[in-house]
């Protein structure tokens, strides 16, 4: 075993997606995952699956519901320091027996509130919670989500509250439970674009004929080219908006903006021409040549891929993040292996996929260097953690900001222009809130002093500025290390610190688009749909926190620092790591969406009813006999009672429940499979946020929380998604103004408050 989590021994007695890929993402960096299953065959509906998340893992067989199942299960915990469960163990007890095991829970909607009891599968979340009515499609009425952004950003969450209460372990000497859910993950992955304030401020415009970035000065859609082939640009960078109208033949038509181009809106004639003339122009030029002009302009554009595409791009190759490992069913599969680097604690190749039970008799055993070696206190888990933000716009700075809820003190440093996200209120607040700001100008002399100063006292150091550009400014790696040779220094840029497309701009949506996720979410044969539910800024942000985290657990362990990198491009294809490809390319899914955007399965979709929609989650043999008995139709449990008989012939069987569903009422279909014990719900007609911002339950367990801004008043958001038992997280304020919080860093860093008002006068540091 090799990486930051080298020797750490995790026992892993889930089940669904989410757990899935916080055990991947484990064992990827090193640790003994041991993966424990009933005896018998692997679903085949998951068998592409576990070829990309159980890759690196053991599989011990044992039936957890005999006295021999249990007696296999502690006998691995007694030597291991994380379990993950899903629900159904007591953790009370658990840690009463294995004192210092971190116990994970992962759920649908939690072991509380009114939720708790709700079938946990991320389908039924999205059609309870709306979040199929905020995808976009080819169709009317709800989208089944092509792409698991719900597991995805559960098992971010999961594993950042492994890695977090490992560290407070270090430090306390006890394990604790760690909870998270799919309500929370879809809450943090809604936390970019939902929230409540008084002012009603918000960059998105959502009601009305033409929604999206209504008058923004902002294009982030993909556009058809004249070969058919699809691009995205991203006009954000100082400039581009003009630049792109100039290359498009519009640039006599709009206003030359000086300053930040978002802060001046639209007039009607520039908003014809962005929203309804500029599809039409790049209709004239194939997608190369306008990737080449855009490049050239220094205006951020990516080509639309397919998933399996990207495994032969030049920077995909030249980073090594795809993996091809043995398969017994297509010889070779290609896959995204691990996506962050370690300079000092590098991952090592995953092993491929075991065999369900290749290691039962085998025994684990902790590392030394993983057992507790204090009895403190702590309040956050991160507590005592420092970490200095030098990045700009979403992703790094969400990243910190997870961490700045558990504990860190995230310090974030601006120029006196301020951060360009500004501007944007609900991009600021979710990326920023409860950190303390520092505005400096680091072009300077003094500038540069202050911020030495600031890195000689911290634990990590985040930045995301193009390859070359910390360097110049003094904030490169080595140079910072010279400072601070502990120090964890995190860079999260666009594709790399190297290679043929390291130099290029990177925004959100464009990463997505070129990882393949535009067409992931259309369904099969369709064009690209304009946006996907979760982006690479969120990915890069929780995917960084991730980073920082290992980083910092090898450094308790070691003692070293280390460089850590983190590319958007590397997280946006980890998070489709499930559409891996065999050795010709040809795609190995683990599940596709269909042409009419309905589901991955005729038991896992949407299907219309008389009056309306259900979605259904219908898993094994059991549950489809309850299906076909409250359907009316126990018939259909000769024809299609196996797993077999169901895979042979999915077509006939969709066919049937469809006729079946369109036949009953909504309410009436949803009563008889629920009662039945059969997983379903009714997909609502409108996202449920920001009603769940009201939730009262979420805001007793903090899930939501609300505060007062000077800038957007009364403000009510997403608040904590992880709950850690004995080290909870807390949203300690708002997010800053402007160097509001200039003096008070100073004054830490030994500076007289006559040297700061001096610093300020002549403005190099500027206070609101």
């Amino acid at each position: 075993m090799a990486g930051p989590l080298a020797g750490l021994v995790v026992v892993d007695a889930s089940w669904g997606m989410p757990s899935g890929i916080t055990g991947m993402l484990l064992a990827d960096y090193g640790a003994r995952v041991v993966k424990v299953e009933r005896p018998g065959h692997v679903p085949l509906v998951e068998k592409n699956f576990r070829k990309t998340a159980d890759r690196g893992k053991w599989s011990v067989t044992a039936d957890l519901s005999t006295s021999e199942g249990q007696e296999t299960l502690h006998g691995l915990l007694a030597n291991a320091d994380v379990f993950l469960e899903s629900g159904g163990f007591d953790h009370a007890a658990l840690r009463e027996r294995h004192p210092e095991l971190v116990c994970v829970s992962l759920s649908g909607y939690g072991t509380s509130g009114p939720l708790a009891e709700r079938p946990g599968y991320e389908a039924l979340l999205n059609a309870r919670m709306g979040m199929t009515a905020e995808q976009r499609a080819h169709r009317d009425g709800p989208v089944f989500l092509g792409h698991p952004t719900v597991s995805y950003g559960t098992a971010f969450l999961a594993t950042i509250g492994v890695l977090s209460a490992l560290h407070a372990r270090k430090i306390t000497g006890r394990g604790q439970s760690v909870g998270t859910s799919l309500l929370d993950g879809m809450l943090a992955i809604c936390s970019m674009n939902w929230w409540w304030n008084e002012k009603d401020i918000s960059y998105l415009a959502r009601s009305g004929t033409k929604q999206g970035f209504g008058r923004k000065r902002l294009i982030t859609d993909p556009f058809e080219c004249a070969d058919g082939n699809w691009l995205i640009p991203h006009t954000g960078g100082p400039g581009s908006y003009q630049r792109m109208m100039d290359l498009l033949g519009f640039g006599d038509k709009v206003q030359r903006i000086d300053g930040p181009e978002m802060s001046v809106p639209l007039n009607d004639e520039e908003y014809e021409i962005a929203r309804d003339l500029v599809p039409q122009a790049f209709k004239s030029k194939p997608r190369d040549e306008w990737v080449r002009l855009f490049a050239d302009a220094d205006i951020a554009c990516l080509p639309v891929l397919r998933p399996n595409e990207v495994f032969d791009d030049e920077q995909v190759r030249y980073a090594g993040v795809a993996v091809e490992l043995d398969d017994p069913d297509y010889g070779t599969v290609r896959q995204i292996g691990p996506a962050v680097r370690f300079a000092g604690t590098p991952a090592a190749k995953p092993e491929p996929a075991p065999a369900v039970g290749a290691h039962n008799g085998c025994s684990v055993s902790r590392a030394e260097a993983w057992k507790p070696s204090g009895g403190g206190e702590l309040r956050g888990a991160l507590s005592g953690v420092k970490i200095v933000d030098f990045s700009s716009f979403f992703a790094t700075g969400f990243g910190s900001k997870l961490l700045c809820d558990l504990g860190a003190d995230v310090v974030k440093v601006e120029p006196p222009s301020g951060d360009q996200m500004r501007p944007l209120g609900d991009l600021w607040e979710a990326s920023q809130r409860g950190k303390r700001a520092l505005c400096i100008d680091m072009r300077t002399p003094e500038g540069q002093e202050a911020v030495r100063k600031l890195v000689a006292d911290a634990d990590v150091v985040a930045v995301n500025f193009r390859p070359g550009k910390a360097e110049k400014i003094g904030l490169g790696y080595e140079q910072l290390r010279e400072i601070n040779p502990k120090l964890v220094y995190a860079y999260l840029p666009g594709f790399g610190s190297s290679g043929p497309k390291s130099t290029l701009k990177s925004f959100a949506p464009l990463q997505s688009g070129f990882a393949g996720m535009n067409f992931i979410g259309s369904g099969e044969g369709n064009p690209p749909i304009r946006r996907v539910m979760g982006n690479e800024d969120l990915y890069n942000g929780f995917l960084g926190a991730v980073g920082i985290l290992m980083a910092l657990l090898s450094r308790q362990n070691t003692g070293e620092g280390q460089y850590v990198e983190s590319p958007q491009l590397h997280s946006s294809l980890f998070v489709r790591t499930e559409m891996a490809a065999d050795g010709e390319g040809n795609p190995v899914y683990a599940h596709q969406l269909d042409a009419d955007t309905m589901g991955w399965s005729p038991l896992y979709r949407l299907y219309r009813t008389a009056d309306g929609w259900v979605m259904i989650a219908v898993l094994g043999d059991e549950r489809f006999g309850k299906l076909a008995t409250a359907l009316g139709h126990p018939e259909w449990i000769e024809e299609f009672g196996t797993e077999q008989a169901r895979q042979a012939g999915p077509d006939q069987l969709a066919a049937l429940l469809a006729d079946a569903f369109g036949k009953l009422p909504t309410t009436e279909a949803f009563a008889a499979l629920d009662e039945a014990g059969v997983p379903v719900e009714i997909p609502r007609e409108d996202p449920a946020m920001p009603e769940l911002l009201w939730e009262e339950s979420l805001a007793e367990t903090g899930q939501v929380i609300e505060h007062h801004h000077p800038e957007y008043g009364w403000c009510r958001e997403v608040g904590i998604t992880i709950r850690l038992s004995d080290t909870p997280g807390e949203v300690r304020a708002p997010s800053p103004l402007l160097g509001q919080h200039t003096r008070e860093i100073l004054a830490e860093l030994g500076y007289g408050g006559t040297e700061v008002d001096e610093l300020v006068r002549r403005g190099i540091c500027l206070e609101p």
